[in-house]
């Protein structure tokens, strides 16, 4: 864990994958930020969600695949924690993963390649009630998305996300639906 003992300014982060390499690189890099505090670290889906739920982080990074399952966990902590955001942090391209996560409550997808800098940067935008999907699988999400959802959940704003991107790219989105 970093940043000591956060303070009420800060953003409070779970992380949880079961690479303990890559939560040490990630906890060591949202070290060096301020207004961000790694609170616990989790290695499964099970310890992922009582640290939610005893911590009640402002964020989670969450594996899809993790001991447990990651999209399970999501599942969990959006119904026994809802305002604690999910990001999944994955090396998952797959489509069908991503609209999981949406629907299992993820407010963010990104994948494991990202610099350092953008995912602080998502999880920034994430805690203050923005939502992130990957740029590479945005598109793709659109048509799968029902028409009404809550009015504050995770759905809506990725939808509101989308529909801020450029015509193009829910034209093709559009048209690689409909082939």
């Amino acid at each position: 864990m970093s940043n000591g003992n956060p303070t009420p300014a800060q953003i409070r982060v779970v992380l949880a994958d079961d690479h303990a390499l890559l939560r040490q690189g990630v906890a060591y890099v949202l070290a060096a930020e301020p207004d961000i505090a790694v609170v616990g670290e989790a290695a499964s889906a099970a310890d992922a969600l009582q640290l939610v739920v005893t911590l009640l982080p402002d964020v989670i990074l969450l594996d899809i695949t993790m001991p447990g399952g990651g999209l399970q966990a999501a599942q969990a902590i959006s119904t026994s924690c809802p305002a604690t955001k999910i990001v999944m942090l994955t090396a998952s391209e797959d489509e069908e993963d991503m609209r999981n996560a949406v629907q299992a409550g993820a407010c963010g997808y990104v994948l494991k390649g990202v610099p350092a800098r953008e995912l602080v940067r998502v999880l920034r935008a994430v805690a203050g009630g923005a939502a992130y999907v990957t740029p590479a699988l945005a598109a793709s999400l659109l048509p799968a998305l029902p028409e009404t959802a809550p009015a504050a959940g995770p759905l809506t704003r990725i939808r509101a996300l989308l529909a801020r991107r450029p015509a193009g790219v829910a034209q093709r989105a559009g048209r690689a639906a409909a082939a």
